[in-house]
């Protein structure tokens, strides 16, 4: 099977795997799950700037095969990953998660939005060179960090005990950030030829 096969039905499997878990489980889980609809969003705009580049419209540079679309699209990544981000971040703040979760038409924008900007910033992550890749990665890492200690500390808006948020937290961590930093870890030992 294709590495694009692959990266859709991951893609799509995640998305709607994210729609159910924002569909039936209680408002932490839905803020801890956050990641779904960026992560299928990425993927899929991988997905979609890979496949539909044509097999003789790629080039190597320093041993990787990059579509011709996305180094024509270099100098507007900056832009794009500044818009993926701006569809991202506000929903991300506890107190705006409060109210969507009161207001279900919000909601359904915040998920789209999310997923927006997910798709935004893969179908921009080919044009990215190694340094870019690695430093958006860092970026991110500690924006999620961040975010979990917020979410610890802003508990109290969800009238939740903080010890659920810690163990919510913790599933998290070793689920899915652990395996993530451990996946883009071998990446780097790649590029660099330690593998």
């Amino acid at each position: 099977m294709k590495l694009t096969s692959i990266v859709k039905y991951m893609g799509f499997s995640l998305l709607i795997a994210s729609i159910i878990i924002y569909v039936i489980t209680d408002p932490v889980d839905r803020l801890l799950s956050y990641q779904g609809p960026i992560l299928s969003g990425a993927l899929l705009g991988w997905y979609v700037l890979i496949s539909n580049t044509p097999a003789d419209k790629f080039v190597e540079i320093n041993g990787e095969r990059i579509s011709v679309v996305a180094l024509l699209l270099r100098k507007k990544a900056p832009f794009l990953i500044i818009v993926g981000l701006a569809l991202i971040i506000p929903w991300l703040l506890p107190q705006i998660y409060v109210i969507s979760v009161k207001m279900q038409w919000f909601f359904i924008f915040s998920f789209l939005s999310e997923f927006l900007g997910g798709f935004l910033i893969g179908y921009i992550i080919p044009a990215l060179n190694f340094t870019e890749k690695l430093l958006l990665y860092s970026f991110g890492f500690a924006g999620d960090t961040l975010y979990l200690l917020l979410l610890y500390m802003a508990s109290n808006l969800f009238n939740v005990p903080s010890q659920l948020v810690i163990n919510s937290v913790l599933i998290l961590v070793y689920g899915i950030k652990f395996p993530e930093g451990v996946l883009f870890a071998v990446y780097i030992l790649k590029k660099i030829g330690g593998i």
